[in-house]
């Protein structure tokens, strides 16, 4: 594995990370195709659009509620069980959202799927970091976000050849989930898999203090990354394009996301973390003042988009780097979980407080809310540094 020295990483670590990204980004795929699987076969049964919102917000809510307890789960049954644990109880559930149609069995589903999902994303987070060379350590990141990219950007388009009713779907969605299981024995077998011995959780506060950039950078991340999604092409319709046009808005913003993390990840292998959330942080503030006068004008927005999203991918590239640089290898899972819940508390948040923006200065007042949380991270990096240090053996497994 790591070789703490001189953060070189053997053929078998080598082997574990080709492993676990591509699982993850498997997992990414079918992720992506079942939120609007489910959103849509509420609408088309006439569920009110609170009740559709609501439960998009159980992978989340589940996240928060269970985060306590997925790093003792990590250490009590290792990284490769939990990823088999959480997978399997995902797999379960999507089987049954066809069989069990009523809606507060869907909300018990959805959850119950958010717990397992978000084990595994945890592990595999944790994972890559723990095997990462320190040298490499962004560029690693970079290829896993941009690969995760790719996974997320594919799932609509799968579930758009598919279609979205009967049972069809969230079977050949469980193939997918069962799919994304097929590398992890290779890599565990080949002593790629990282061991977690370290239960412990740190509480959200407690890992603010120990990491305050990373964990508020992470919270702020998660409310524009959310916000983005849910309601750039509203953005889009009320600025007066076409519905076709906006949603283009959204493509051309992920596709960014995709491009843009290993040449991001190449720079964090030169610059410090914060230099680098300092610049990530600064376009998104940029990118929200600048956009109103671009929307109109075509390839010109199209270029802002892919820059402005390519740099939120960066934020994220970022956080993770800078997470696997200041906690120890025992301590990963635990961070990683206070670094996921910090997440998904600004994914919860964002769309709320940018779509009330909204309706106070229309339609602005989104760009506004982005633009705000861009200046906070660069902010951030300027005037915090991280209490915690890497130690020179954290890094060996």
């Amino acid at each position: 594995m790591t070789d703490a020295t001189t953060g070189a990483l053997g053929s078998r670590g080598w082997r574990g990370l080709v492993a676990v990204i591509a699982s993850i980004t498997i997992v990414g795929i079918m992720q992506s195709a079942v939120a609007p699987l489910l959103s849509l076969n509420l609408e088309r049964q006439g569920v009110d659009s609170f009740w559709n919102g609501l439960l998009a917000a159980m992978p989340p809510l589940a996240t928060l509620a269970f985060g306590a307890f997925m790093p003792t789960v990590i250490r009590r049954i290792g990284a490769g069980a939990a990823i088999y644990v959480g997978s399997g109880l995902s797999l379960i559930a999507l089987l049954l959202f066809p069989v069990l149609d009523q809606l507060p069995a869907w909300f018990a589903l959805r959850f119950a799927m958010g717990m397992g999902i978000g084990i595994v994303w945890v592990v595999s987070e944790a994972w890559v970091n723990a095997l990462a060379p320190e040298k490499s350590r962004g560029t690693v990141m970079g290829v896993y976000v941009s690969v995760l990219c790719v996974g997320l950007a594919a799932g609509p388009l799968l579930l758009g050849l598919m279609g979205s009713c009967g049972a069809l779907p969230f079977i050949v969605s469980a193939m997918i989930l069962a799919t994304a299981l097929l590398p992890l024995p290779f890599a565990s077998g080949s002593g790629g898999a990282p061991s977690f011995h370290n239960g412990e959780v740190f509480p959200l506060a407690q890992a603010i203090r120990y990491a305050p950039v990373i964990m508020i950078a992470a919270l702020l991340n998660g409310g524009i990354w959310s916000t983005q999604l849910a309601l750039l092409p509203v953005y889009g319709v009320r600025v007066g394009l076409p519905e076709d046009q906006a949603l283009f808005l959204l493509t051309a913003y992920i596709f960014g996301n995709i491009v843009l993390q290993v040449p991001i990840g190449r720079l964090l292998d030169k610059w410090s973390g914060h230099r680098v959330l300092l610049l990530c942080g600064s376009i998104q503030c940029l990118g929200a003042i600048a956009f109103p006068f671009m929307v109109h004008d075509g390839p010109i927005a199209w270029i802002c988009l892919l820059i402005w999203g390519g740099f939120l991918g960066g934020l994220y590239t970022t956080e993770l780097t800078m997470l696997g640089r200041a906690f120890g290898v025992n301590e990963l899972s635990g961070a990683s979980t206070a670094f996921s819940m910090a997440f998904n508390i600004g994914a919860l948040s964002g769309p709320v407080v940018a779509g009330a923006a909204m309706q106070i200065w229309n339609p602005h007042g989104m760009l506004a809310v982005i633009g705000g949380a861009g200046a906070g991270v660069a902010i951030m990096a300027v005037r915090l540094a991280d209490a915690r240090q890497p130690r020179p053996e954290q890094h060996s497994a």
